[in-house]
């Protein structure tokens, strides 16, 4: 009985340890503004915040991050939005449903839903 009671508390405690280790702000990732210009922010797909904050452009480009110029059309949002700050955008689509990609390094996609998301 005892020996099953110890043995139930370790496998408790070992999830616990195992789940906060996954939960660290650190692993997590997302979509974060790298910079913005002229109604224009500069999303990195899938890193860290920490990445987010100390990586260059060259840095994420020569790493094969995602990077995705979204054009901000509410100059309100726009001005509201901050280079490190964690979002999810949606495009823009045509009556087709569909967004269009301008070609240009990186890419550019007119904006439609900002989701402003914390972290």
């Amino acid at each position: 009985m005892l020996r099953k009671l110890v043995l139930g508390a370790a496998l408790v405690l070992a999830i616990c340890m195992l789940s906060g280790c996954s939960a660290s702000p650190e692993a997590k990732k997302g979509d974060y503004i790298i910079s913005k210009e002229d109604q224009r922010i500069l999303v990195a797909k899938n890193i860290s915040m920490k990445d987010s904050e100390s990586k260059t452009f060259a840095d994420l480009k020569k790493n094969n991050i995602e990077l995705i110029n979204y054009i901000v059309e509410d100059s309100q949002l726009y001005k509201e939005l901050r280079i490190g700050e964690k979002v999810n955008v949606t495009p823009k689509t045509n009556d087709k449903g569909e967004y269009v990609v301008m070609k240009s390094d990186p890419p550019q996609i007119r904006a439609g839903q900002i989701e402003r998301l914390k972290d």
